[in-house]
C-alpha cells in the first residue's frame, strides 16, 4: 500500500492496491477524522450557530465553517442545514452528535484515568491472597479502596492458584499479602499485624471444655502441622513454642493449606495450631481456644512487594492497607475498652 497525504495539513490515509485504489466496499476511501473535528462539529450542532460556537471554541468563524464543510465532505454526507438565517441539524447529523460525544467522553474519561494511575490513583492490581487475609484484612480493604480509589480493579488470586514468592519475582502478582517475615532479599514488605496463635481442637475434645489452654497439656497430643517449606513463620513459631516448653510434638499428619487443617481437626485426627484470624472459618463442630501463656506465640501478616518496582499504585494500595488495619486495630481496641467497662 502507498500513502496519501491530504493537503494542508491532513492526516495521512493509506491507498490500497486494488484497482482504483479503493479500500472500502463502494471506492471510498477511510475517513480520516481527528477530535478536533468532532469537538468544532458538537459545538456547532449544540449551538446551532456558527457565531456563538466560535466564540465557545475561541476560533474564527471562517475556519470553523471550513472544518465543518471539510468534515462533511469527508464523510460524504450533510450534517447541518445552513442558511443567512438559521443552522438546523440533518437526521444524520443527529446520530453522527451522539456518537461524537459518546467518543469525545470516552477520550476525556480515557484522559481521566491515565492521570490518575500515573498518581497511583487507577489501574489494575493482581493481589496475591490467602486464608487470614481474607477473614481479617480485605472485607475491610474492600470498602476502603471502593472508597479512596474507586477506579482500582482489584484482581485477586489465592496463594493456591499462584504461589506469592514466584507470583512477584515473575510479574503474575503486584502485590501479595503473605506470613512475615519474607525470607527473599528480592522482594520488599511492609508488616501490617501480628496475631496470636491458637488451638484449634474437635468440639468434644477432652481440652474443648475449658476457656483456655495450658501449653503442657499439648504435650504428646496428636496434631496437624503447616507443612513447613509452605509456610515457615507458622511452622516454626509451632516448633518454638514445643521447645520452650520442652513438650513433645506429636505431628500425626500434615496439612498444606488451612482448610486441610480444618478438615483433619474436624474429622478428629488432632488439633491444630492456627492463627487467631482463623476462628472465624472454623466449620461445624470445631472450636478455638487460646493457650495460657505469658506471650503467645504470633505469627505476621504482610504486604509484600517485588525489590524495585516504582509503580505509584502498588506503593499507594500498601499504604492504603497499611491505614486500613491501623483503623481496625483502632475500633478493635475501643470496643474491648468498652467491653471492660460494662464488666467492672
Amino acid at each position: 500500500m502507498r500513502p496519501i497525504r491530504r493537503p494542508r495539513g491532513g492526516a495521512t490515509t493509506w491507498d490500497s492496491a486494488w484497482p482504483g485504489g479503493s479500500t472500502e466496499e463502494g471506492g471510498r476511501r477511510p475517513v480520516a477524522l481527528e477530535l478536533r473535528h468532532l469537538r468544532y462539529f458538537v459545538a456547532v450542532a449544540e449551538e446551532l450557530s456558527f457565531t456563538r460556537a466560535a466564540e465557545r471554541l475561541h476560533t474564527a468563524q471562517p475556519s470553523l465553517s471550513q472544518q465543518i464543510r471539510r468534515l462533511e465532505a469527508d464523510l460524504g454526507v450533510q450534517l447541518l442545514e445552513r442558511n443567512h438565517h438559521r443552522v438546523a441539524i440533518t437526521n444524520a447529523g443527529r446520530v453522527f452528535l451522539q456518537q461524537a460525544r459518546d467518543i469525545l467522553g470516552r477520550v476525556e474519561h480515557a484522559r481521566m484515568l491515565a492521570r490518575k494511575a500515573a498518581a497511583g490513583e487507577a489501574g489494575e492490581l493482581s493481589v496475591g491472597t490467602f486464608a487470614s487475609a481474607d477473614a481479617r484484612i480485605l472485607p475491610a480493604l474492600r470498602p476502603l479502596v471502593a472508597e479512596m480509589m474507586p477506579d482500582l480493579r482489584l484482581v485477586l488470586h489465592s496463594r493456591y492458584a499462584v504461589e506469592p514468592v514466584s507470583g512477584l519475582l515473575s510479574g503474575v502478582l503486584d502485590v501479595a499479602f503473605m506470613r512475615g517475615p519474607v525470607e527473599d532479599e528480592r522482594l520488599e514488605e511492609i508488616e501490617l499485624l501480628r496475631e496470636p496463635l491458637v488451638i484449634v481442637l474437635p468440639k468434644h475434645h477432652p481440652l474443648a471444655g475449658r476457656r483456655s489452654i495450658p501449653v503442657r497439656a499439648l504435650d504428646d497430643l496428636p496434631c496437624i502441622t503447616p507443612q513447613r517449606s509452605l509456610s515457615p513463620p507458622l511452622y516454626e513459631a509451632a516448633e518454638a513454642l514445643y521447645r520452650e516448653a520442652e513438650i513433645r510434638m506429636h505431628a500425626v499428619s500434615r496439612a498444606d493449606n488451612v482448610l486441610g487443617h480444618l478438615q483433619m481437626v474436624q474429622e478428629g485426627l488432632g488439633f491444630a495450631l492456627l492463627p487467631e484470624s482463623i476462628s472465624a472459618l472454623l466449620p461445624p463442630g470445631v472450636v478455638s481456644r487460646p493457650l495460657e501463656h505469658d506471650s503467645p506465640p504470633e505469627v505476621s501478616i504482610v504486604i509484600a512487594w517485588k525489590r524495585g518496582n516504582a509503580s505509584r499504585l502498588v506503593h499507594e494500595f500498601a499504604q492504603l492497607a497499611q491505614r486500613c488495619v491501623a483503623q481496625a486495630a483502632f475500633h478493635d481496641i475501643g470496643r474491648a475498652q468498652q467491653a471492660g467497662r460494662r464488666l467492672s
